[in-house]
């Protein structure tokens, strides 16, 4: 779409937060007199492309673009993945550190901790080829976690990995690295309370007060990943209770 037209799309909607693939497909049909589902579809497509348009859920689409959420990837992450992937080779991983959220909180802490999730039958025995490895504080067994991020120092903790976790692939040099998408951390701090013992309460809504104002954020991966995780109803509550307006909106 040339500039011009893209304003034009801006101008027509701009009272609007959200608005349905229907609405969508009225306005060009209005402005354009006919208009067939393929060239549709590549509309939308190339305001998307643009960042221009962005999808907060199934079939429903704002104007208020925001970045996606791409966290850092340093020499330990990639080490990690590596070790994985070289020795597991097509089984889904996704690896994440924890200081990562100090970016959404006012107190910052600082605890090393790394998190590699995969399928639940692989879990004892990642934790021996991490231990191959050289890694010495590998825990894989939740009833523990709290007590030993408490005592050990620089624990990697092994999860199992939710079947159809959202997770997005980031490629740094010539290795490609599973890492989850921002909706899934949200809805993982939530979940794990003994995990994240230290980031509830009112810290906990901070953090997503942040992730909010600052990055896109697909509501049909949300609370489709809170649904599997058995929290969808609780999420909607605590949405419903410190973020209304965000409902109202994609509703």
């Amino acid at each position: 779409m040339k500039k011009n037209e893209e304003q034009k799309l801006v101008n027509f909607f701009q009272d609007r937060f959200s608005f349905s693939r229907d609405d969508l497909f009225n306005y060009f049909l209005q402005s354009e007199g006919e208009l067939n589902k393929g060239t549709f579809g590549w509309r939308i497509n190339d305001l998307k492309r643009k960042n221009a348009l962005r999808e907060i859920k199934r079939g429903w689409y704002t104007l208020n673009v925001k970045p996606v959420y791409v966290p850092p990837v340093d020499d330990k992450i990639k080490k990690l993945a590596g070790i994985f992937t070289s020795n597991y080779r097509d089984v889904r991983y996704c690896v994440w550190d924890i200081n990562w959220l100090n970016e959404f909180t006012v107190h910052q802490f600082n605890r090393e901790l790394l998190l590699i999730e995969t399928e639940k039958d692989l879990q004892e025995s990642l934790a021996y080829t991490l231990a191959d490895n050289g890694y010495n504080n590998v825990i894989w067994s939740l009833k523990a976690t709290h007590l030993s991020l408490t005592n050990s120092i620089d624990p990697i903790t092994i999860l199992p990995l939710i079947s159809r976790a959202p997770v997005q692939y980031i490629q740094t040099g010539e290795t490609s690295v599973s890492l989850p998408i921002l909706e899934k951390i949200l809805v993982d701090i939530y979940q794990e309370e003994k995990l994240f013992y230290f980031i509830q309460g009112a810290e906990m809504g901070r953090i997503f007060e942040h992730a909010f104002d600052c990055y896109s954020i697909n509501y049909t991966s949300f609370f489709g990943y809170a649904k599997r995780r058995g929290k969808e109803v609780e999420l909607h509550a605590f949405m419903t209770k410190y973020f209304p307006e965000i409902l109202k909106n994609i509703s």
